[in-house]
C-alpha cells in the first residue's frame, strides 16, 4: 500500500508544484533540495561515524549513535528520491530534536510489537531470556583478569 500511495502522493505534489509555478522552478526545487539533503546528511553522517568510533573506543554502548546514523541513512536516501514529501520527512530527520522524537516514537514502537529471546548455556546450565513489555536489559563486558603467580609456586 505505502508503495502505491507515496509515488502517487508524490506526482501529485510536484504537479500541484508545477501548475502554481512553472516547470523550472519545479525542477529547479527538486534537484536543489536533493543536492542540499545529500551534503547536509553525509556532514552529519560524518559527525555520527565519528561520535560513534569515539564511543566504541571508550567502551561505551553506541545504541543512540547507532540508531542517529540509520536515521540519517534513511534521511539521505529519502533526500536523493525525488519528491517533496519524501524530502520534508528527510529534512526532519536531520533536525537533531525531531530525530530524537522519531526515536523514542520508534522505541515504544519496538518495546510493544518486537520480542528478543535469548538463550544461553554456562557450565551445562541452560537460560533463556525474553523480555517484557517493560523490562530493559542493560549489560557490560568486564575483562578477565588473572591474578599475578607468586614466584613461589
Amino acid at each position: 500500500m505505502l508503495f502505491i500511495t507515496v509515488p502517487l502522493l508524490e506526482l501529485f505534489l510536484l504537479v500541484w508544484l508545477a501548475h502554481v509555478t512553472n516547470l523550472w522552478v519545479t525542477c529547479g526545487t527538486v534537484l536543489f533540495t536533493g543536492i542540499l539533503g545529500t551534503l547536509l546528511a553525509r556532514s552529519q553522517g560524518f559527525a555520527t561515524w565519528q561520535k560513534l568510533r569515539r564511543q566504541m573506543s571508550s567502551g561505551e554502548m553506541p545504541g543512540s549513535t547507532v540508531a542517529d546514523a540509520a536515521m540519517i541513512f534513511m534521511a539521505g536516501v529519502l533526500l536523493m528520491t525525488p519528491g517533496l514529501l519524501t524530502d520534508a520527512v528527510g529534512f526532519l530527520l536531520l533536525i537533531p530534536p525531531c530525530r530524537e522524537w522519531m526515536k523514542g516514537r520508534v522505541l515504544n514502537w519496538a518495546k510493544k510489537n518486537v520480542q528478543f529471546t535469548t538463550t544461553t548455556t554456562v557450565n551445562g546450565e541452560t537460560r533463556t531470556y525474553t523480555n517484557q513489555s517493560s523490562e530493559v536489559v542493560d549489560s557490560y563486558v568486564v575483562p578477565h583478569r588473572e591474578e599475578p603467580k607468586s614466584l613461589e609456586e
